[in-house]
């Protein structure tokens, strides 16, 4: 299905993946933050380059900023978990209301990274490969 997306890395994660970067079956990136978790997880979503992605991860721009700023002007998505899948459609507004926006300073940087230190038996290793390239971990 073309509105399908898949999770490539979750930025952060309170329950549910809040903020995470995603592919479309065209390998299109999106990075999608979740603003209503009651019923379904909703997210918006916007298109993004990897080189503007990586100036977020690298914490020189602001996550505001991206969503106020998308750089195809006036392009957001609906994003909704349902039936075991994110599907995206297009937004027919200009710009977000307050309530779909994040709020100003929010820099991920990578000190706010965690590192942990796990033994695995050599048969588990596979399984440890997955997690690490889908929650975008770093091996040490």
């Amino acid at each position: 299905m073309e509105n399908v997306l898949r999770i490539e890395k979750i930025l952060d994660f309170c329950d549910v993946p809040q903020l995470f970067v995603a592919r479309d079956a065209f390998d299109t990136l999106y990075l999608c933050l979740l603003y209503e978790d009651e019923l379904l997880c909703r997210y918006t979503g916007i298109r993004i380059s990897a080189r503007r992605l990586e100036d977020f991860l690298s914490g020189g721009i602001d996550l505001r900023s991206l969503f106020i700023h998308p750089e195809n002007k006036h392009e957001y998505f609906d994003v909704v978990f349902q039936t075991g899948q994110y599907q995206h459609e297009r937004l027919m507004e200009k710009s977000l209301p307050e309530d779909k926006l994040p709020a100003e300073g929010y820099i991920l940087s990578g000190d706010m990274r965690e590192n942990v230190v796990i033994n695995l038996p050599v048969k588990d290793r596979g399984l440890l490969a997955e997690l690490v390239r889908k929650f975008g971990w770093a091996c040490m």
